[in-house]
């Protein structure tokens, strides 16, 4: 039986946290400043674009998150504008592999029910990546600016924006939770136990597909896809599982659904079921 989920928590309730946020001389303009700075930010999360002067040619550049391992082999990646301070994105067009391998006979059984083999293995022209960590740095180390930076800006600025809505309220989570005075656990002081990457993949076999990584849930990686059909839209979650125990710092319960509302306003919860779920989005 398919246990499902709904929940959903309004973004004023990030405003008390978010406070911090706001720049000291907002803070006489009346009651509403704070709420109003949180909307802000969450605006420009919702349509982040790509920033002209980060805009980088790729070859041959690899990396790895939990179990699945992404090739950017040839072509050219362009990383999001500044959102205080910080980059949260990047677009990638050329030739990429991604390698996903599920831990156990069942998790294989799945990915193979939905894609036809029990590893996913597939080649991709683009690629929109959403990351809270130090990806941007870790890439930016290995790639040379490109020669057609404002034509590549020209022509996947606006996808990037219609793709950028999907992690927005993850990433102002994240954004609450590096506000000076936040509670470190016990035995984790200085290390920052949220990571997140999430790829919107174009396969060149299997089409628009997701993977997904998240230290903060209890199955932190995860792989899906979005159906439409003629009675509506439902997201296949190809394989869901732990590659860690359970980080000692996490979200609440209430959190950790909003974030997995980002996926569809009806979720499967991973390891209950293979059914696909209806979608809201």
């Amino acid at each position: 039986m398919t246990k499902v989920i709904r929940c959903s928590v309004s973004l004023a309730c990030l405003a008390l946290g978010l406070c911090g946020l706001a720049k000291p001389e907002v803070v006489n303009d009346g009651p509403d400043a704070f709420p109003r700075a949180v909307e802000d930010v969450y605006a420009q999360l919702q349509q982040v674009g790509l920033d002209e002067q980060r805009v980088y040619k790729v070859r041959n550049l690899s990396f790895d998150r939990a179990a699945f391992h992404i090739s950017l082999d040839d072509g050219t990646l362009a990383f999001t504008r500044d959102i205080l301070g910080k980059v949260t994105g990047a677009f990638f067009q050329g030739d990429g592999e991604v390698l996903l391998l599920p831990p156990n006979q069942v998790e294989r059984a799945s990915m193979s029910l939905f894609t036809g083999a029990a590893i996913l293995e597939e080649h991709f022209s683009t690629a929109y990546f959403r990351f809270n960590d130090d990806s941007y740095a870790e890439l930016r180390a290995a790639l040379t600016p490109a020669d057609d930076a404002p034509e590549f800006v020209s022509e996947f600025d606006q996808p990037a924006k219609n793709l950028a809505s999907t992690d927005a309220l993850r990433w102002l989570l994240s954004l609450s939770r590096e506000l000076p005075g936040e509670t470190q656990k016990p035995g984790r002081a200085g290390e920052n136990s949220d990571r997140m990457l999430h790829a919107r993949i174009q396969g060149n076999k299997l089409g628009n597909f997701d993977i997904y990584y998240d230290s903060t849930i209890n199955e932190q990686v995860w792989a899906g896809q979005l159906k439409t059909v003629d009675s509506g839209s439902y997201y296949n979650v190809w394989t869901s599982f732990s590659v860690t125990k359970r980080s000692a710092r996490t979200f609440s319960e209430s959190e950790e659904c909003q974030v997995r509302r980002q996926i569809g306003g009806v979720y499967t919860q991973p390891g209950s079921g293979r059914q696909s779920t209806l979608a809201s989005r």
